[in-house]
């Protein structure tokens, strides 16, 4: 019984401890904070609220990607004879980049082509012949059909000579290389050939803004990389269709003409200025305060901070649309709101 007395007093005693130290906090707490003297003016800067077009910027970030890229793979199998290019190198459309062994086609080619003359020489003597020469129209049209085979023969032969020499199907950069005299190849890449003389920036655009972006549009484009100079872009595919986060793929050519140039896979950013049909009251963006669920202003009247409740709209870098809660001519302060509370007394700053 004792024990229990002494333990219920103990915890008694830690709980008064307890919560004297919680008053003693409290009231330091309570000494040390900022409370605004009520009596006295707070020096502020203000906006006069008006009604404007704003100016939106639109910018989206994304990769260059080249205009054209193909994985170039050999259409005849056999033997590498010959390789005619680098990694790095610079090639023209049409350049023999690559030659399969074709000997044995050449040969066959050379027999083909000589029964292709022989049919030929038949027909020509069998068409005219007269049929007073014991020549009949069946025995011509046997000879034309032999004529036409051997011809189709010899050209069969020939495309496949010719596909034993791969080419460049278009102007561009070797970008990569995998193939040496003696592979065999059929089948596999040996190189992939980039152009880069224009580049296309790919970025996604939410559905808010993407009824602002069309094709044919000129936008301007920066990297990182060269933040002096500015790319001038024109937007040359709009989808039709988003994506699950409603986000939809804009893409913008970029001439790679300039001084500086840009290498596929670089970081890219489309801007694009672009006026409002309607004006709309427009505020400063140091002006909004509160949370995204409740976001307020502070409005100057008669001398007073009144805290009011706003509807924001779009905005942009330096200024936010307002739907509700103000009206063009309020004031509203855009500096010194740390130091106010609903009803203080405030001095706009000249």
């Amino acid at each position: 019984m004792k024990s229990k007395i002494i333990t219920v007093i103990i915890v008694v005693v830690v709980l008064a401890a307890l919560g004297y130290k919680l008053a003693v906090n409290a009231e330091l707490a309570k000494n040390k904070a900022y409370i605004p003297d009520a009596s006295k003016s707070v020096i502020v800067k203000a906006y006069t609220v008006e009604e404007k077009e704003l100016k939106y910027n639109f910018e989206y970030s994304g990769r260059f990607i080249a205009n054209r890229e193909v994985m170039l793979i050999p259409q005849a199998q056999g033997e590498v004879k010959q390789v005619f290019f680098n990694e790095g190198d610079q090639v023209s459309q049409g350049k023999v980049l690559l030659q399969v062994d074709d000997e044995l086609l050449q040969s066959q080619h050379m027999a083909a082509k000589a029964n292709y003359e022989n049919a030929k020489t038949n027909y020509e003597r069998f068409n005219k012949a007269s049929s007073s020469e014991g020549i009949s129209k069946m025995q011509v049209d046997g000879a034309y059909l032999a004529l036409k085979s051997a011809e189709s023969q010899m050209r069969q032969l020939e495309i496949a000579i010719r596909k034993s020499k791969l080419t460049a199907p278009f102007s561009g950069t070797i970008t990569m290389r995998d193939v040496e005299p003696g592979a065999v190849v059929g089948g596999a890449p040996v190189a992939r050939l980039t152009d880069v003389s224009s580049l296309k920036l790919e970025v996604k655009v939410p559905e808010s803004d993407i009824i602002y972006f069309s094709e044919g549009a000129e936008v301007s484009v920066h990297n990182e990389l060269f933040k002096d100079t500015r790319f001038s872009g024109k937007i040359d595919f709009v989808s039709d269709r988003g994506d699950e986060s409603h986000n939809y793929v804009v893409k913008a050519r970029v001439m790679n003409n300039s001084k500086v140039k840009l290498k596929a896979g670089m970081f890219g950013s489309i801007s694009l200025n672009k006026k409002m049909d309607v004006k709309s009251l427009l505020i400063p963006r140091s002006a909004l305060l509160g949370s995204a669920k409740k976001p307020q202003v502070y409005v100057v009247e008669n001398g007073k901070s009144m805290l009011r409740e706003v509807t924001p709209g779009r905005s942009n870098t330096t200024e936010i649309e307002v739907l509700s809660g103000l009206k063009a001519g309020e004031s509203v302060v855009v500096s010194g709101q740390i130091n106010l509370v609903d009803g203080s007394n405030v001095q706009v700053a000249k």
